[in-house]
């Protein structure tokens, strides 16, 4: 069955990239065939670009996101899209509210003046979250047991230093204790095609998810114990991102894990073999490609994330790797109806520790229909589509009262989303009294839903979902399920 389900998504796959494939050669041919009209089609040059309201923002941040330059000789036909483009790439930052570029003709009608205006965000701010532990907000309203929950507190400071650089600091309380702080986004260079990050955290935590049983998580809190489960990480993250829709990460992390000796007599396999005790160097690549109109809430373009990792360098205490890849298409069918959909697949050794294998029902397998279970799997894959209705289209208020720029102009559009979902994750080796039927199972999912999108990249979700197996429910979310 693993074979089948990895074949039937590898073919998606191949499918997905011939269409893109002759969707480029077209392009290529059209671009050629532009260039050969000459006189019909004639160019035009960038001979300025005048950036406004960029008080925080350097200049060659925004820049940096454009599809010309000043010098750039373009096609005259192809301006407009261009132009769209570079908006679509400064809205997916998230540095911006608003952004508008508009442009003019000189008089030799040959030369453009591009004038690009933005309306900056508020950029630091306060980090205080309350979510469940495992970003499963369905799953916790099933049982709300409130030391379940984690509380955050932070702050963080988005555009450090006008580079679109992050700096933070966060505190996490509750189910979880995570002390965390970071620096991301450094550039190496001024084309800021070369990043460096780094992060150092803290983890501890009294209970856990211990063994899944009917495929939902059993905890086991220890009432005697401080710390039964503790690790420390300290990464380290290159990314190279030679063109504006390609980003390439290579990670290099330190991680020491403890768990108490009662995790170990609950499950063996918590850390494998009876382990107490993980030290390891970790490697890591992750290949990015987006071509969404956005990052938050996406309508039309293409998504793809590979990753691969491995677990263990120079160390017995680990030896496993694990791979997945994201593929997500969205489309326009008509004016105001739009199809998405995802395909997902992920592989780990065998021998992956319970501690480290992916499940739905946790981030970021979090699958309407299946919120409310846990099916954990060395093997794991599945397909997502939506159909979505703009109900409302986007709309700008200003709240007159309030004197804030950066808070009292906002937008929000209304979205009908229908979605189906089939997926498949498989039986655990350990499972030998197949306790938990939904794996090795196919999976899958049917719901309708209202979306409401509105500023600062929030997304409201209320739905029906009901899955294969029986389970129906009304959900909630804050994002868009993918």
């Amino acid at each position: 069955m693993n074979h089948k389900i990895n074949l039937i998504l590898f073919v998606l796959l191949f499918l997905f990239f011939k269409v893109q494939g002759q969707n480029t050669d077209s392009s290529a041919q059209k671009s050629i065939f532009d260039t050969v009209k000459g006189s019909e089609d004639d160019f035009v040059v960038i001979s300025a670009i005048n950036i406004y309201g960029n008080k925080k923002t350097k200049d060659k941040i925004i820049l940096r996101e454009l599809e010309f330059q000043t010098g750039d000789t373009i096609c005259r036909s192809k301006l407009q899209q261009k132009i769209e483009k570079s908006k679509t790439n400064l809205d997916k930052t998230s540095l911006f509210n608003y952004v508008t570029l508009t442009y003019q003709q000189h008089n030799d009608s040959v030369s453009y003046l591009i004038n690009i205006a933005v309306e900056e965000r508020w950029y630091i701010w306060p980090q205080i979250d309350i979510v469940p532990h495992n970003g499963n907000l369905n799953d916790w309203l099933r049982d709300s047991d409130l030391s379940k929950i984690d509380y955050t507190i932070g702050i963080k400071k988005y555009n450090f230093r006008g580079r679109k650089e992050s700096i933070f600091f966060y505190l996490r309380r509750g189910f979880n204790r995570v002390t965390q702080i970071g620096y991301s986004d450094i550039a190496l260079e001024k084309s800021r095609k070369n990043l460096l990050s780094v992060l150092v955290q803290i983890h501890k935590r009294k209970s856990g998810v211990l063994k899944i049983y009917d495929n939902k998580a059993k905890y086991v809190d220890f009432e005697d114990v401080n710390t039964a489960f503790k690790e420390y990480k300290y990464e380290l993250i290159y990314t190279y991102r030679p063109k504006i829709n390609i980003k390439n990460n290579f990670i290099i992390n330190y991680t020491d894990a403890k768990i108490h000796d009662s995790v170990v007599f609950y499950n063996p396999d918590y850390f494998g073999d009876g382990k107490k005790r993980i030290q390891s160097i970790n490697l890591s690549y992750n290949f990015y490609y987006d071509r969404r109109n956005s990052s938050y809430y996406p309508l039309t373009g293409e998504y793809l994330r590979l990753i691969l990792k491995k677990q263990g360098i120079f160390a017995k205490d680990i030896d496993t790797y694990h791979a997945s890849i994201d593929m997500r298409i969205y489309r326009e069918l008509c004016p105001r109806m739009y199809f998405a959909a995802q395909f997902y697949n992920s592989i780990s050794s065998k021998s992956t520790p319970f501690h480290f294998r992916e499940s739905f029902g946790t981030k970021p397998n979090v699958v309407p229909g299946y919120e409310k279970r846990q099916i954990a799997g060395t093997n794991l894959g599945y397909i997502q589509t939506s159909y979505k209705i703009e109900l409302l289209k986007t709309h700008i208020f200003q709240l007159k009262w309030l004197n804030i720029p950066k808070f009292n102009k906002i937008h929000y559009a209304l979205f009908f989303n229908m979605f189906s979902n089939c997926g498949y994750a498989s039986q655990e080796a350990g499972d030998k009294e197949n306790l938990n039927k939904m794996n090795g199972a196919f999976l899958g999912s049917i719901g309708a839903g209202l979306d409401l999108v509105t500023y600062y990249d929030r997304v409201f979700s209320v739905y029906y979902t009901k899955n294969l197996q029986g389970d129906g429910y009304v959900g909630i979310g804050i994002k868009a399920a993918f």
